[in-house]
């Protein structure tokens, strides 16, 4: 059976108090923190996922999206990413499914100005009284594996 794209569906990942948004078709799964096996690792991971038939490395992002050498205890989660190569792992306080149709959300394009050339952010919507991003899965992936 194939998998159904919904363009709706989203998952929330809440990291040190940032909002960020990934469409739910990119996420391989959602895991608890207790499974990755922390070690030091030479790519910036904070430790490695043996599932789904790969070893994925996990990363532990900051609300500036700078990479954290070790997890903060209110970390419980990961979400593995979707890649062609090899998923990613990205540490989280919390996480949601989020339909933005039923919560009426409409991400707006971040403006030019505002766009680095090695951001995966790409969208901003207004969520829980602040501003929250929007990005694409495989855009973090390539985010993660440049730094």
């Amino acid at each position: 059976m194939s998998e159904i794209h919904n363009p709706h569906l989203y998952v929330l990942l809440v990291f040190d108090g940032q909002y960020f948004f990934i469409p739910q078709d990119e996420v391989l799964s959602i895991e608890i923190i207790a499974d990755v096996l922390m070690t030091d690792d030479d790519i910036g991971a904070v430790g490695r996922f043996s599932g789904h038939g790969l070893e994925s490395p996990v990363f532990c992002l900051a609300y500036d999206l700078s990479l954290l050498s070790e997890v903060p205890s209110c970390r419980e989660y990961f979400v593995l990413l979707k890649d062609e190569e090899q998923p990613l792992g990205i540490t989280c306080d919390e996480v949601e499914n989020i339909n933005f149709k039923q919560e009426h959300f409409y991400p707006q394009d971040l403006p030019d100005v505002m766009q680095t050339q090695n951001s995966p952010i790409r969208q901003l919507l207004f969520y829980q009284e602040q501003v929250a991003c929007v990005c694409s899965g495989s855009a973090l992936v390539k985010y993660l594996s440049n730094s």
